[in-house]
């Protein structure tokens, strides 16, 4: 099965937006979004779920509790169930999720 990105579905949060590839409705366990970071990602604790970001191009910082490190393209990052995270800079991001997660999964913590 092939998504190319003119069949992603966009969403916009202001200081980050993105593509969606897979959705947590396709029911295929896990969702993929391509995420354009401008500023910055809130602060958020993870729950129920693992995400990866692969940092496509630019660069920027993320923060893993309490864990400042330098994102540059082709890092990888993992945040696990429980972590607090956030973002940020100027970064196009391949986000991974298993399983599929949406705001159920996260706590906005700023």
């Amino acid at each position: 099965m092939k998504i190319a990105l003119n069949q992603a579905i966009f969403f916009d949060r202001g200081d980050f937006n993105g593509k969606v590839y897979v959705e947590g409705e396709d029911r295929k366990g896990f969702n993929a979004l391509l995420v354009e970071c401008i500023t910055r990602h809130y602060k958020t604790r993870l729950k129920n779920a693992i995400r990866g970001y692969l940092v496509v191009e630019g660069s920027g910082t993320f923060t893993v509790n309490d864990r400042k490190e330098a994102a540059e393209p082709f890092d990888l990052f993992i945040v696990s169930d429980g972590d607090v995270y956030e973002y940020e800079g100027k970064m196009k991001l391949f986000e991974f999720n298993v399983p599929a997660t949406d705001s159920s999964n996260e706590d906005k913590l700023d």
